[in-house]
């Protein structure tokens, strides 16, 4: 219902100019807000003006208007013909503003909850602002950016340090996370500032962030792991028995030529020992949802501090947007690091990023979700490992009956046979559990895909 009132606020604010009559005409995004809505709500709507009358398509609402001089008029319709509301409002070349009633105007109904025998919603006063659809360039482009803000906490109000738009090729580079480059030279604070936040043209709220990981890859010869198992990691008991040396030196030497690092100074006993090389990000996330601030440990349905060793180069990304421009970022990169991340650091060392972005509009991930050459990945954020496991298996079995069409004993049945189980986060705010299925598998099923999410 919600975004029904959204397209009318759209609609009405393409509507409202005056002046050419080609002005109406386009794809327009269009801001609602009301004393029922916590925040702003948005939706997408496209508008067509033929003399002084105007038409237009929100989803599956329809919409018709007039304009004359310099005021819109627009009434909102479902497909059953009822009324939503009526808008009025002015547009000065590519935005406008307006005001007016609107049903429904913070219920969030489901499915068939305007059907037969439901109560009428009732009319709210509601304000708009429209804004064109930006129009992306002809072909994708390659952009390099050199980050010079970073962030320390994950927020909505972060200022973008660029915009991009779906397709285009970002070459760039993450701090560790103790914010230092490549030169190791301190340029953020800790920990786990992230780059950005990056603004992707034409994510709104409801959407779904696709992020391709093209390279990831230390861009210096140094990195340095700590040297005690944190706290949550182990038992009280073996934490005030264990004697850990002070001046344990945990740098290594990376070789991005062989894929292998070893230890600056090793103790006699690791002279031999190596780590093969799996550079990942830790942290890589969207802004949260509402109003939340949260600072670089934390993770949530927003992505974050994950530190999955999955997140590596070749893999893609699927996150929920809940701002508009999603306010993409990533940092706390690591060139290997063990499930859980027991000692709280991997191989903390500075990244070089190529990646790029899609934009899956209208459907919205339940959580972040992950797919390499051989997995579908889903993520489960929670206070308990127990909890954790839940959220990541119920996504997981939701986005299989969305894509396969499975009913629930089909999607039981395969999770039963297939499914594997990584903790990926045992230290930091909240823990991380990964559940994932083989593609082999998946390929097995006859698809028919179904409406969830």
């Amino acid at each position: 219902m919600l975004s029904r009132w959204f397209a009318t606020i759209v609609v009405t604010a393409a509507l409202a100019p005056s002046v050419g009559r080609g002005e109406v005409t386009g794809k327009w995004v269009a801001e609602l807000t009301s004393p029922t809505l916590l925040e702003p709500a948005y939706i997408r709507v496209v508008l067509e003006r033929t003399g002084d009358a105007v038409s237009g398509v929100w989803g599956t609402e329809i919409v018709k208007g007039t304009v004359k001089g310099s005021t819109v008029t627009l009434a909102l319709t479902d497909n059953g013909g009822r009324d939503n509301g009526t808008l009025t409002g002015k547009i000065e070349g590519d935005a406008g503003a307006g005001g007016g009633t609107m049903a429904g105007v913070g219920r969030r109904g489901g499915r068939g909850a305007a059907g037969a025998g439901a109560r009428a919603p009732v009319p709210q006063e509601v304000a708009w602002k429209l804004t064109r659809e930006l129009t992306p360039p002809a072909k994708p482009r390659e952009i390099n950016y050199d980050p010079t803000t970073f962030q320390a906490y994950y927020y909505a109000g972060n200022k973008p340090g660029i915009h991009i738009f779906p397709g285009d090729i970002v070459h760039t580079w993450a701090p560790d996370s103790g914010g230092m480059d490549k030169n190791l030279k301190r340029v953020a604070l800790g920990p786990n500032s992230n780059i950005g936040p990056i603004y992707v043209e034409g994510a709104l709220p409801g959407d779904t962030l696709v992020v391709h990981l093209i390279k990831i890859e230390p861009n210096r010869k140094t990195a340095r792991q700590g040297s005690r198992i944190q706290q949550f990691g182990v038992t009280p008991a073996y934490n005030l028995a264990a004697k850990y040396d002070p001046g344990f030196n945990g740098e290594y030497q990376l070789d991005n030529a062989t894929g292998i690092a070893v230890l600056t100074a090793p103790t006699p006993a690791l002279k031999n020992f190596k780590v093969t090389m799996k550079p990942m990000l830790g942290c890589i996330s969207v802004a949260p949802p509402g109003f939340e601030a949260l600072t670089g440990p934390h993770l949530g349905v927003f992505g974050g501090n994950l530190d999955y060793n999955g997140t590596v180069s070749g893999t893609t990304m699927f996150f929920p947007v809940f701002h508009p421009g999603a306010l993409f970022g990533f940092g706390d990169g690591h060139a290997a690091m063990a499930d859980g991340e027991v000692t709280q650091t991997g191989l903390e060392v500075s990244m070089a990023v190529d990646f790029s972005v899609e934009v899956i509009k209208g459907y919205q991930t339940q959580g972040v979700r992950e797919e390499d050459s051989d997995y579908i990945i889903s993520f489960g954020v929670a206070g308990s490992l127990q909890e954790a496991l839940k959220v990541s298996t119920a996504q997981l079995a939701t986005w299989i009956k969305h894509d396969y069409g499975l009913s629930d004993s089909e999607v039981a049945l395969l999770l039963g046979a297939v499914m594997k189980i990584e903790v990926t986060e045992l230290v930091d705010p909240e823990f991380n559990v990964v559940t994932k299925v083989p593609k082999s598998s998946l390929a097995m099923l006859i698809k028919t895909p179904g409406t969830g999410n």
